[in-house]
């Protein structure tokens, strides 16, 4: 079943302006370091076992490897177990910091994914600060606990607050995938609106600003947006793939209802030189109540962006690659040597649960009304 206000179908520059707010990630990393592409249930099913580990000493407080911030040869205990080893054992041990992991310090906490000989694994990390990956970690330590004691039966990704001046979001990331929901506060005040200058170029809505002091920022809208009022309920996917990305059909299931996303690619550049693109998959205002009403019972989520063939390569593939009914789909991609570097994937795909979003929906909730404390 599809559920959309048809009649909410038209382009305007506060609807741009407003799905520009959650244009760039909430996960961000060192420069230095990849983001970890992994998930609980797979680094639970690889860990020999897990624990809350507390550094006691370290041999080097400050190692002498200059590409890490922490100690050396340190040593830790555990104050909690989290997935016990078959057979149960001592789970103390010795390790270092390392260059894009582990930052060991004595006194701190730690999430320690460890192998049969108690090193700890790639997804460890610390439970002491307050940026996103100790926030995703100490989330993770309150699954690891609901499933070992019998409340939750499954290791979904948990679903995280955030509060920001002017509105609040509640996101859940994927391996690199994200789903953000985001409401303006009722009593924040509205933001200035950037002056857009709308164009059609080869077909397409373009929105140009410019700022004196940062550069221009350009918006490619690909297809229809609906018009939404300030501060309402929307939604976010973004689905990462290599740049430049090509144009995709996107829809987002709960269960067995469905609801189209509406593709937004923005083009940022500072002082003529480019910055950064973007693409997201939004949706708001009704629709995106709707969908996360879905969400509040544990429910299967799949989010699928389908590549779509523009007219200039439509002759290239074969029938067989084609849905049937739809010439403007391709469900495989051609795969020749003879035409070049390989074609993108055909479709992109994100599917994960919402079982562990009734933890945070309160916080969200209560702070977009004014509720909260």
């Amino acid at each position: 079943m599809t559920l959309v206000d048809r009649s909410m179908r038209c382009v305007t520059v506060s609807t741009i302006s407003a799905v520009l707010l959650l244009a760039l990630p909430i996960n961000t990393y060192a420069l230095s370091c990849a983001a970890r592409l992994f998930t609980l249930s797979e680094a639970y099913e690889a860990a020999d076992s897990i624990i809350v580990g507390l550094v006691t000493e370290c041999e080097q407080e400050v190692s002498d490897d200059p590409w890490t911030n922490g100690g050396a040869d340190c040593s830790f205990v555990s104050l909690e177990v989290l997935k016990e080893s078959v057979p149960a054992r001592d789970y103390r041990g010795i390790t270092s910091s390392s260059g894009c992991g582990l930052s060991l310090h004595i006194g701190n906490q730690y999430l320690l994914f460890l192998d049969s000989e108690n090193r700890p694994m790639d997804f460890s990390t610390g439970l002491i600060s307050d940026d996103h990956a100790a926030r995703l970690s100490n989330d993770y330590v309150r699954i690891l606990r609901d499933y070992r004691n019998g409340v939750s039966d499954d290791l979904s990704e948990p679903w995280m607050f955030g509060e920001f001046e002017d509105r609040c979001v509640l996101s859940h990331g994927v391996r690199g995938n994200q789903i953000r929901f985001s409401h303006g506060k009722g009593d924040a005040a509205k933001r200035a609106k950037r002056n857009w200058a709308r164009e059609t170029v080869d077909g397409k809505a373009v929105y140009r600003s410019m700022d004196d002091t940062i550069g221009a920022m350009e918006v490619v809208v690909t297809s229809d947006l609906p018009t939404y009022p300030d501060g309402v309920q929307m939604l976010s996917v973004s689905l990462p793939e290599s740049s430049p990305a090509p144009l995709r059909h996107a829809s987002l299931s709960v269960g067995t209802q469905s609801w189209p996303l509406y593709r937004v690619a923005a083009a940022m550049s500072i002082r003529g030189m480019p910055a950064t693109t973007t693409v997201d998959y939004k949706i708001g205002g009704a629709a995106a109540e709707q969908i996360l009403a879905a969400m509040m019972e544990p429910s299967d989520i799949v989010v699928t962006a389908t590549l779509a063939v523009t007219p200039d390569s439509d002759s290239s593939l074969p029938d067989e690659d084609r849905k049937p009914g739809d010439d403007s789909v391709i469900l495989a991609p051609v795969d020749d040597d003879r035409l070049g570097p390989a074609p993108p994937e055909t479709v992109l795909r994100m599917e994960t649960r919402s079982t562990h979003l009734a933890n945070t929906i309160e916080r969200y909730r209560a702070c977009y009304s004014g509720e909260a404390g």
